[in-house]
C-alpha cells in the first residue's frame, strides 16, 4: 500500500471524523457528571433501550423473512422486490412518522418503535440476503437430499444468523440515536422523551458542550456495546462459506407457498413505503380539500420554485461529500483490510456513529467555530456541511470497501508488485476496478444518508440551509400540501442515484459487505 496516501487519508479521517469527538471529550469537567445517575436520567436511558430493542425486533420480524424470500427462493417477482426493499430505508424516518401519525391513532412509544423499525428493516434484509447467497450449493444439496427444505433451512440458519444479527445491531443503533422521530411523535401525541432529546436540551439550555457530552456518555457506551458485536458479526458472516470453488446455490422451490410469500413481501413494502408515499401524494394533491392531478402538479411545481435553493444546496453538498468519501474509503478500506491491526482500527472507524448525531453536530461547532479567518470561512459556508457529512458517514463506505477488498485475491496485487507497479498504481488499476460496485454503493449510501440527515444538522448554522431542515420547519408551520410536496421532492432526489444505477449500471450495487 502507498504510505503517503494512507497517511494523508488517515490525517483527513482524524480531522473530520475523530477531532469533533475528541474536542467534545476534552471539554468535559467533573461537574458535568452531576446528575448522570439521577432517576430521570436512568429512566430516559431505559426508555431509549426499549425503543432500540423494539425497533430492532420489528426490523428482524420484517427483514429476516424478506431477505430470505427475495434472495434464495423462487418467489414470483423476487428480482423486482429485492431492490424495492431498500426504499423504506431511503425515506427519511421523519417522513414515515408524519404519515403514520396521520393515518393511524398510534402515538407515543409504539409509534416511534414502528416507524424506526419499518425504516431500518432493509438493513436486516440486506445482511440476511447476502448471508443466504454465500452458502455453497453443495451444502444445500446435501441437506435437501437428507431431509428436504426443512433440513436445508436448519443447516443454513446458523450460517445466516450472524449477518441478520449484524443488521439488527445497526437497526438498534439508528433507533436509539434518532432525535427527529420521537420529537415529532411527542409533538402530536403523548410525550415520549428519549436520550437524544436530553442531549439536545442540555446543549440548548446552557450551550455548554461538556454537559451535553457527559449527558450522552451512557448512550455512547450503549451504542458501542452494539456496534462492536456488529463488527464481529459482520466479519464472521462475510464470505464465511466462500472458497475457491464456491458454487452459487439455486433458488429454493417454495411450491404452494410461493404466492403467500409474495403477499407477505408485498404487504411489507406497502406498509413501510407504499402507504407513506401514497399519503404524501394524497396530501400534495389536495387531501381532504379534494384531490386532483392538477392540484398535485401545481403543488410540486410551486414547491420546487420556492425551495429550489435549498434542494440545490442539499444535492450539491451531499454529492460532494459522497464523492470525497469514495477515494478516502478506497485508501482507508484497503489499508484496514490488509493491515495486521486493521480489525483493531475498526473501533476508531465507528466512533463517529457511536455518538448521537446531535452530539456530533455539537462537536463540529466546538471544533470549527473559532475566531480564526479560515476556520470562520469554513464554519459559515457550505464547506462546513460537507465536512459534517463526511465526518458522520465516511465509516459506511470505508467498511463496505474493506469488506470488498477482503474478497479480492491478494495475489493479484502481489503479481502487480513483482511486475514493478507502484502502490498507487496497484490501488487504482487492480483494487479499484475489483471493488467498483462497492465504491458506487458506498457513494450512494453517503449521498442518501446526507440528504436525509437532520439530527446532526439541526444545530449547525450552515446546515440550516439544507432541504431536510427546511422540511422539518415546514412540518410545524406550513400547510399539509406544501409539506407533502416538499417531502416527495426530497424522496425523489434521494432515490434518483439508485434508480439511475438500476437503469444503466451493469452490476448490482454493493451496499453491505
Amino acid at each position: 500500500m502507498s504510505r503517503p496516501l494512507v497517511i494523508a487519508a488517515a490525517a483527513i479521517f482524524a480531522l473530520v471524523c475523530l477531532a469533533p469527538v475528541a474536542v467534545m471529550a476534552a471539554r468535559v469537567g467533573v461537574g458535568d457528571f452531576e446528575g448522570l445517575l439521577a432517576g430521570r436520567t436512568l429512566d430516559l436511558l431505559g426508555r431509549t433501550v426499549r425503543l432500540g430493542l423494539g425497533a430492532a425486533a420489528v426490523a428482524v420480524v420484517l427483514g429476516f423473512p424478506y431477505g430470505f424470500l427475495v434472495a434464495r427462493t423462487d418467489m414470483p417477482l423476487a428480482g423486482v422486490l429485492r431492490p424495492l426493499g431498500l426504499v423504506p430505508f431511503l425515506l427519511p424516518p421523519l417522513f414515515l412518522a408524519i404519515t403514520w401519525t396521520a393515518v393511524s391513532d398510534v402515538r407515543g412509544a409504539t409509534a416511534s418503535v414502528w416507524v424506526l423499525g419499518a425504516n431500518t428493516f432493509p438493513l436486516v434484509a440486506l445482511f440476511t440476503a447476502r448471508a443466504f447467497e454465500r452458502i455453497d450449493a453443495r451444502r444445500e444439496e446435501a441437506a435437501l437430499l437428507v431431509g428436504g427444505l426443512g433440513a436445508a433451512l436448519r443447516m443454513e440458519l446458523p450460517l445466516v444468523l450472524p449477518g441478520a444479527a449484524c443488521g439488527a445491531c445497526l437497526a438498534f443503533v439508528f433507533a436509539v440515536n434518532d432525535f427527529a422521530v420521537p420529537d415529532y411523535v411527542s409533538s402530536v401525541g403523548p410525550k415520549f422523551n428519549v436520550y437524544a432529546d436530553e442531549v439536545f436540551a442540555s446543549w440548548q439550555g446552557d450551550g455548554e458542550a461538556g454537559r451535553a457530552v457527559a449527558t450522552a456518555l451512557p448512550l455512547v457506551l450503549l451504542t458501542l456495546a452494539l456496534l462492536l458485536p456488529a463488527l464481529a458479526l459482520r466479519r464472521r458472516g462475510a464470505l464465511a462459506t466462500v472458497d475457491g470453488d464456491f458454487r452459487t446455490p439455486a433458488p429454493l422451490a417454495l411450491g404452494r407457498l410461493r404466492w403467500p410469500a409474495l403477499v407477505f413481501c408485498g404487504l411489507v413494502l406497502v406498509l413501510c413505503a407504499g402507504l407513506p408515499l401514497t399519503r404524501l401524494a394524497w396530501e400534495a394533491g389536495g387531501g381532504t380539500r379534494g384531490w386532483s392531478v392538477d392540484g398535485f402538479r401545481s403543488a410540486l411545481s410551486r414547491t420546487l420554485d420556492l425551495e429550489r435553493t435549498f434542494l440545490a444546496n442539499s444535492l450539491v453538498t451531499s454529492a460532494v461529500a459522497a464523492s470525497l468519501c469514495a477515494p478516502l474509503a478506497l485508501v482507508l478500506g484497503h489499508a484496514l483490510e490488509r493491515s495486521r491491526r486493521g480489525r483493531r482500527l475498526e473501533v476508531l472507524a465507528v466512533l463517529p456513529i457511536a455518538v448521537p448525531a446531535i452530539l456530533f453536530g455539537i462537536g463540529n461547532i466546538a471544533l470549527w467555530n473559532r475566531d480564526v479567518a479560515f476556520m470562520a470561512a469554513i464554519y459559515d459556508g457550505r464547506a462546513m456541511i460537507v465536512l459534517l457529512f463526511i465526518g458522520r458517514f465516511l465509516v459506511f463506505p470505508l467498511l463496505i470497501t474493506s469488506g470488498a477488498v477482503a474478497s479480492l485475491d491478494p495475489r493479484l496485487e502481489e503479481a502487480a508488485e513483482l511486475a514493478g507497479a507502484r502502490p498507487a498504481t496497484r490501488l487504482a488499476r487492480i483494487v479499484a476496478p475489483g471493488v467498483r460496485p462497492s465504491l458506487v454503493g458506498g457513494w450512494t449510501l453517503v449521498f442518501v444518508l446526507a440528504m436525509r440527515e437532520l439530527d446532526a444538522a439541526i444545530l449547525v448554522p450552515a446546515a440550516n440551509g439544507t432541504v431536510i431542515f427546511k422540511a422539518f420547519n415546514r412540518i410545524h408551520f406550513a400547510r399539509d400540501d406544501a409539506v407533502a410536496a416538499l417531502c416527495l421532492l426530497i424522496v425523489f432526489f434521494i432515490v434518483l442515484p439508485g434508480l439511475l444505477w438500476s437503469l444503466f449500471g451493469r452490476r448490482r450495487l454493493e451496499v453491505i459487505a
